[in-house]
C-alpha cells in the first residue's frame, strides 16, 4: 500500500482543492470539488491523486508527467472548465499541450508521439501498429492481417458443432460478446484451432470473449454448446481469471491467491498490501481507521 501523508489520508479533497484554488484562485472551491468528485470517483483514487500533488504541485502549472492517469484527467477537466492558470497535460516527447491523453506507463503523449512503432512483419519498415496476425506479430496498415470475416468463420464452427441454432442468432452473439472487430478476430482464431473449447473445454480459453460466446449461445437455447466447470472445484459457474492456463471461478481464485494476513494471521486472498509490501485481508482493510468516514445519519466511523 502506498504511503500517503496524514492529511491525505483524512481529507484527499480537501488536499486538493487546496492545492488547485492555490494556483487558480478564479476556481472557487465548490466547484474544483465537483470536478475532483468526477475525475476520482473513489478513496483510493483521490488519495493517489492527491498524494501525487501534494509530492510534485508543478504538476498543476507545467503539465509534465510522469504522473497518474488520474493527474492527467482532473488537469483536462480543470481547463475545460476554464482555468488558465492551470496547465493542460503535455505531450512527453513533443511538449504538445493535449485535450485527450494516450499513456504509456505515467508518460503521457500526444496522437503522433503516442502509437507504438514496431517493425512491420509484412514489409519490415517501422511503422505504427495497426494490428498483431494470428502468432502476434506487429502488421502496419498497409499489411494488416486478412480481413476475412471473423463472424462468418464462428457462424460455421457453431453450425457444425450444433446445426439447430440459426445462423441469425449465432451472428448476434458474437458481435454481443465481442464488439471490436480485432477482438472478433482473436476469437474466430481460437475457435478454429480448438472447436472443442464450446463443448466443454472452455475453461482452456485463451481469450474471455469464448465465455461470453458459450453464455450467449447456452441462453438462446443450444443444446451442443456446453457450460465448462470450474476445473478446481468442478462446479458450473462464471469462470473469471486465468491461473495456470486454465481460468477458474471467483471462489478457486481467491484460494489460489490466499496468503497469510500479517494483521490476523488468517489466511486469505490479499485485499490490500501494508507499506512493506506485506498482505492485509479484507477485515483489516475495513478495520482500519484511515478507511472509515464518519457517517452522515449516525455519526459513527464506518468503512
Amino acid at each position: 500500500m502506498p504511503v500517503f501523508a496524514p492529511a491525505v489520508l483524512a481529507d484527499p479533497l480537501d488536499v486538493i482543492v487546496g492545492l488547485v484554488t492555490g494556483i487558480d484562485p478564479s476556481l472557487d472551491a465548490v466547484t474544483v470539488q465537483k470536478i475532483t468528485e468526477a475525475t476520482a470517483s473513489g478513496r483510493a483514487k483521490r488519495r493517489k491523486l492527491a498524494q501525487a500533488l501534494l509530492e510534485r504541485p508543478s504538476l498543476l502549472v507545467d503539465g509534465r508527467s510522469p504522473a497518474p492517469r488520474a493527474v492527467g484527467d482532473l488537469l483536462i477537466a480543470l481547463r475545460r472548465a476554464g482555468s488558465i492558470a492551470v496547465s493542460a497535460p503535455v505531450c512527453t516527447e513533443c511538449g504538445e499541450q493535449l485535450r485527450a491523453l494516450q499513456r504509456r506507463g505515467e508518460d503521457w503523449y500526444c496522437g503522433v508521439c503516442g502509437p507504438i512503432r514496431e517493425p512491420c512483419t509484412g514489409c519490415g519498415k517501422v511503422r505504427r501498429l495497426h494490428s498483431r496476425d494470428r502468432n502476434g506479430r506487429p502488421r502496419c496498415v498497409a499489411c494488416r492481417p486478412d480481413s476475412q470475416d471473423a463472424t462468418a468463420t464462428v457462424v460455421g464452427i457453431v453450425a457444425r458443432i450444433d446445426p439447430a441454432l440459426q445462423a441469425e442468432v449465432v451472428a448476434a452473439a458474437v458481435i454481443a460478446a465481442v464488439s471490436q472487430p480485432g477482438q472478433r478476430q482473436q476469437l474466430g482464431w481460437a475457435l478454429q484451432d480448438r472447436p472443442d473449447l464450446l463443448t466443454g473445454a472452455g475453461a482452456e480459453a485463451p481469450v474471455p470473449s469464448v465465455l461470453r460466446l458459450i453464455d450467449l449461445l447456452c441462453g438462446a437455447g443450444s443444446t451442443k454448446v456446453v457450460r465448462p466447470p470450474c476445473p478446481h472445484c468442478g462446479r458450473v459457474l462464471s469462470l473469471v481469471k486465468p491461473c495456470d492456463g486454465l481460468r477458474l471461478c471467483r471462489n478457486c481464485v481467491a484460494k489460489s491467491r490466499a496468503e497469510t494476513c500479517a494483521g490476523r494471521g488468517v489466511i486469505r486472498e490479499a485485499a490490500t498490501r501494508g507499506e512493506h509490501g506485506e498482505p492485509l485481508c479484507p477485515r483489516c482493510l475495513i478495520t482500519d481507521p484511515a478507511n472509515q468516514e464518519i457517517c452522515l445519519d449516525c455519526g459513527r466511523h464506518r468503512p
